[in-house]
């Protein structure tokens, strides 16, 4: 893949829509992030115009806690956004393995706020605030990225078609389950799910399903923080009310409301916290906090001399080690290397043909509109077969259930095998064999007149005979 001015380095995600690479800008010599959309494949009109629209929106805030975009382009077939690159990780990868410190969270929580409010005054709803949408620069600056589905409140066309179920299940406002127009107090709800996750380390609301998790965002109360946070409670009310009309009006007013409780003493700065000699760099007390009482070191002790019966014994255990190691070393290369696995199995969890449940005081049409929505959702995360319960796959046939004629996820579940055989085109470029015959046979299970994938099938197959077969083959000919 060649993009003009850019040489790419490596791959670092790939989505539904677009493929995301660490490259470096050749004119300035800097590490730069792009995001590629290929349109070769015929891709709507309106989703290249909603890849475009994203960086155009980016570009037009400058702000300190919203990622950079250095420039938009086109390459031939492709589309592509060339932005900042970070290296501090995002906050999913954060939340995996901590629980925030109060001072952390809401710190992060300021910072993402001011970036919305500039956001907001230019007119753009975000509608994706989640963990994995919050970046950090090395210093730790936390920084909001993927506009991809921000809306300008004044346009009057909308990409997403409907309005409906546009974000991410886990962090959405009540109201971006229903048609409508979303306004900024959306993504203050979201940040306020963030904002519970940090504190706890769990998920605000959890069910068996996707569906039911968006039905609790509607209908579930506020979570009640855990005892020792309760002063952060009035925060997160303000920020989850379930009617908007009860939630801060605007994101500066969620600003204005965590200064005055640091005014009040409910919430102190990182920098005075971290200036306290009662707590640590990650704003937990330390040892010396809890017990009310300071140890000033005046000096190291002198280091013990060792005996020359000790400078013996060390010295066996050093050589001891040291051919150990090399024991292994020469173990591990004789060892063949390990089979590569698949990343997923390569048969499909077949569901009988039930009546689709539809949830006690839900319209039919909102459980179809749902499970579409939630398809394409997957379609986008290259959640194709798995996780089970929650994936394209699973909602596509969820929807044919209750609609077996239905139009979309008959389109969708073409879509489930065009995605299989591009990952399987990857696989064989790259001599994973095995894997591209998962690939291959999982797509074939969703659509089995695809061509392509069969057309792939012969050359993976072909790639099974070894050696040992090829020679084996030989003999029998000569016969």
């Amino acid at each position: 893949m060649e993009i003009p001015g850019y040489e790419i380095k490596r791959l670092i995600g790939q989505g539904g829509m677009a493929t995301v690479f660490l490259a470096e800008q050749r004119s300035l010599g800097r590490q730069v992030v792009l995001k590629i959309l290929d349109t070769s494949t015929g891709i709507a009109p309106e989703t290249v115009e909603r890849f475009l629209n994203e960086g155009r929106i980016i570009a037009s805030l400058n702000h300190p806690h919203i990622i950079t975009i250095y420039d938009i382009g086109q390459a031939g077939d492709q589309i592509f956004i060339s932005m900042e690159y970070v290296e501090g990780g995002d906050l999913k990868d954060r939340l995996t393995s901590q629980v925030f410190a109060p001072v952390e969270a809401i710190d992060i929580v300021e910072k993402v706020a001011a970036g919305l409010a500039a956001a907001h005054e230019n007119g753009i709803v975000h509608r994706d605030v989640k963990p994995g949408n919050i970046l950090f620069r090395r210093d730790g600056t936390p920084l909001l990225s993927d506009f991809g589905i921000a809306k300008r409140l004044s346009s009057d066309s909308d990409l997403t078609s409907t309005g409906m179920f546009v974000g991410s299940p886990n962090y959405m406002a009540p109201e971006q389950s229903e048609s409508g127009p979303i306004d900024g107090r959306a993504d203050i709800y979201s940040l306020g799910v963030i904002l519970h996750e940090m504190l706890t380390g769990a998920r605000a609301y959890v069910a068996d399903s996707v569906i039911d998790v968006i039905l609790m965002h509607k209908r579930a109360p506020v979570p009640k923080l855990p005892s020792g946070l309760e002063q952060y409670q009035e925060l997160l009310n303000l920020m989850m009310a379930k009617p908007r009309k009860d939630r801060f009006r605007d994101a500066e007013s969620l600003i204005h409301f965590i200064a005055q409780m640091r005014r009040a003493g409910l919430v102190k700065s990182k920098a005075e916290m971290t200036a306290s000699p009662d707590y640590n760099i990650t704003g937990e007390r330390s040892a010396e906090g809890l017990t009310g009482t300071q140890t000033t070191v005046l000096g190291a002790p002198p280091r013990p001399r060792l005996r020359p019966l000790q400078w013996v014994l060390l010295s066996l255990l050093v050589l001891c080690g040291i051919g150990w190691g090399v024991l292994l070393t020469i173990e591990r290369r004789l060892e063949p290397p390990p089979k590569s696995r698949p990343v997923m199995s390569a048969t499909l969890e077949v569901r009988a043909p039930t009546e689709l449940a539809v949830p006690a005081g839900t319209a039919p049409e909102q459980v179809a509109q749902a499970l579409l929505w939630l398809g394409r959702h997957s379609l986008d995360d290259l959640r194709l077969t798995e996780p089970p319960r929650d994936n394209a796959y699973y909602y596509f046939s969820r929807m044919l259930q209750f609609d077996p004629n239905n139009i979309d996820a008959r389109a969708g579940m073409q879509t489930i095998a065009t995605r299989f055989a591009m990952l399987a085109e990857q696989a064989i470029a790259d001599d994973r064999f095995e894997q591209a015959r998962s690939y291959i046979a999982l797509g074939l299970q969703v659509d089995p007149a695809n061509q392509n994938l069969k057309e792939m099938r012969d050359i993976a197959t072909e790639a099974k005979v070894g050696f040992w077969d090829a020679v084996a083959s030989l003999f029998r000919h000569n016969d």
